[in-house]
């Protein structure tokens, strides 16, 4: 039987929409059944490769920064911080054990003594970098007290003002940290210029801090003390202005150079000053019945020089003060000035901040790890002047002069520990030549200082 075409065609289309049909129902229930059955176990061979590690790291996020420790500890002392450290308070400290042995002295009967010279916890840091603070009492001498506490805007560096009770801008001696210093006690000229005292300032350094300033208004004090928290009206203005001009250059023989000069004014009335020798005793006092009435001013050229292990310091200072006793009215110009110096044998920097030994103390890593040693030199003199014989002070038992000279060595253990033993002589030339002379003071000065 012979099918027409359009028949034969019509056949041919109702196949190929069956075979369709077919393939639609096969590939639903493929997909059904590999949902309701786990994959097998893929043949390693066949199987594509894993992504690498570098791959995983670009495409998953990385994990959020871990926040800033609040608390650490270190050779900076222990610090509590924001996360962000705009805010912190750093606790750290030192103290200071000393000896004084003499084998002679004003009064010729050796008062040897041991005693905690300074045991100084210091409370610092910044709020809100914005404001720097810090906070120093002092437990040494049995005789505790507040040697600093002031606060001070920190956002211009080249003007920043300090308010509180701190040192006075004036002697290079004086300000040197009482960490650093080469001696146990400072020298003779620093008894004519006063250590801490209450007020404002206004500092800074300019020049890529070639150039060092403060100007500053305090309450006052008398020669050689540590002001307190009383307001004297002593109305005292100081500045100091100190020069390193050849920081910048590349001459390094010269970089350590700095020259200074500073000087106060005030109205001074009550106490006057009494001159005490380094290991601490007076040796000179105005009669009973003088007082201070009237100006008082200071000025203080200052240097040091600083090249390799190599330091030297010295600085002149006037202390003019009106003097009244009873009746009689003077100006008494005193001057004093001092020179030291000092060396590192085992080849450390020198620095007016102070010396970090290359090595530790640890001798069982060998003859060579033995700390940072330090031989060191002074000489300091205190003149009265002539002008104060008879009037305000007794020549018959006064002097009008005294000499020291020092020779000594410290040793650096580390960072924290240093052991300082010096010898200091002071001479004394009398007022009058019909006095009775003062015996000479010897005296052998050791220290043991822990900082933390």
């Amino acid at each position: 039987m012979i099918v027409p075409p359009y028949r034969e065609r019509l056949q041919e289309k109702d196949m190929r929409t069956r075979w369709f049909l077919v393939g639609i129902v096969v590939l639903l229930t493929s997909f059904s059944y590999s949902e309701l059955v786990p994959d097998a176990p893929a043949d390693p061979a066949s199987a594509p490769p894993a992504a690498s590690p570098a791959s995983a790291a670009v495409e998953s996020p990385a994990p959020p920064p871990a926040p800033a420790p609040t608390v650490s500890f270190s050779g900076n002392g222990l610090v509590f911080s924001s996360e962000d450290r705009s805010t912190f308070l750093r606790v750290h400290g030192f103290i200071q054990g000393d000896g004084r042995f003499f084998s002679s002295d004003q009064k010729d009967h050796s008062p040897d003594i041991l005693m905690f010279r300074r045991i100084r916890p210091t409370f610092d840091g910044t709020l809100f970098n914005f404001l720097d603070y810090t906070f120093i009492p002092d437990f040494g001498l049995n005789r505790p007290q507040v040697q600093e506490m002031w606060v001070e805007l920190k956002p211009f560096t080249p003007a920043k003002l300090r308010v509180g009770k701190f040192k006075t801008p004036l002697g290079l001696e004086a300000l040197r940290s009482d960490l650093d210093s080469s001696f146990a006690e400072r020298s003779l000229a620093s008894d004519l210029v006063p250590l801490r005292e209450v007020g404002a300032q206004i500092g800074g350094s300019v020049l890529k801090k070639s150039i060092t300033y403060a100007v500053g208004y305090f309450n006052g004090t008398t020669d050689g003390s540590n002001g307190n928290f009383e307001w004297r009206q002593s109305n005292e203005a100081v500045m100091r202005i100190f020069a390193l001009p050849f920081t910048t250059t590349k001459w390094s023989f010269v970089k350590g150079l700095g020259i200074g000069m500073a000087g106060s004014f005030a109205n001074e009335h009550g106490t006057v000053p009494s001159f005490k020798t380094v290991s601490q005793n007076t040796f000179f006092k105005y009669s009973s019945t003088a007082v201070a009435a009237g100006a008082h001013h200071r000025v203080a050229p200052q240097a040091y020089y600083y090249y390799g292990p190599l330091g030297i310091l010295g600085e002149y200072t006037i202390s003019a003060q009106d003097v009244r006793n009873k009746q009689h009215l003077g100006t008494i110009s005193n001057t004093a000035w001092d020179l030291a110096g000092s060396f590192l044998i085992t080849g450390e920097k020198n620095s007016y901040s102070g010396i970090r030994p290359k090595r530790s103390f640890e001798p069982q890593r060998g003859f060579r790890n033995m700390g940072a040693w330090e031989l060191v030199v002074r000489y300091s003199q205190l003149r009265v002047d002539p002008s104060a014989f008879p009037l305000f002070a007794n020549a018959t038992t006064q002097p009008k002069q005294a000499d020291e000279y020092g020779i000594g060595v410290n040793w650096y253990l580390n960072r924290y520990v240093k052991l300082m033993s010096a010898y200091e002589h002071t001479s004394f030339t009398m007022a009058s030549r019909k006095a009775t002379p003062l015996h000479g003071e010897n005296v052998l000065m050791s220290r043991i200082q822990l900082a933390f």
